[in-house]
């Protein structure tokens, strides 16, 4: 299925045949995590359907993924943020994923070992950022350090959506008056990426 969905024909005929609802009951049900990464990848893919998300919602997909955000295996944790971060591509998955808690286990991410994890995490922040209740809950957890560290990220996709989660939480005055702590290292990047 993952082959057949390289192609958007192949991503409608998958969501056509309500496969989105037996890989989130597998979400639970499967315990191989080499099985639990496909899963989590295919749908990632899916998400890229138009009708992905919405019927997505109809299922307790954000609670099991929640579950995931925090699995000894890497993989896991990296892929359920990601699709995190592909559900709350529109107004309504964001609406939705900040409704079901996601932020707080995504903010504890943004230490994690595993410099791909940070970056997925640090990605879904940046998109439910861009509603006013990510911001605050985001400021609320105290977690606006963590992220100005990660402006020194040693990898760079992992900086550059910092930038975008720095952006998204400025809107928001209280963390604005916090990031101007950062002004000089996000100017130094710009420099950079000018040169």
């Amino acid at each position: 299925m993952i082959n057949l969905a390289q192609f958007i024909y192949g991503i409608t005929s998958i969501i056509d045949s309500d496969i989105l609802r037996i890989l989130v009951d597998k979400l639970v049900a499967e315990r191989e995590d080499l099985i639990l990464v496909l899963i989590l990848r295919l749908m990632n893919i899916l998400l890229e359907g138009d009708l992905a998300t919405s019927l997505l919602l109809n299922t307790p997909v954000l609670e099991r993924l929640n579950m995931h955000l925090t699995a000894s295996s890497w993989e896991i944790r990296k892929l359920a943020a990601e699709n995190l971060g592909s559900i709350s591509y529109n107004v309504m998955g964001k609406r939705a994923t900040i409704e079901a808690e996601s932020i707080p286990p995504l903010c504890n991410m943004l230490t994690d070992d595993i410099y791909e994890v940070r970056a997925s995490a640090v990605r879904a922040l940046a998109s439910l950022a861009q509603l006013k209740e990510g911001k605050i809950q985001i400021y609320d957890l105290d977690k606006l350090n963590n992220v100005i560290e990660l402006l020194y990220d040693l990898d760079e996709q992992t900086r550059l959506n910092t930038v975008q989660l720095i952006a998204a939480c400025a809107e928001y005055p209280p963390a604005r008056e916090k990031f101007k702590q950062a002004l000089e290292k996000l100017k130094e990047m710009a420099e950079k990426m000018k040169n």
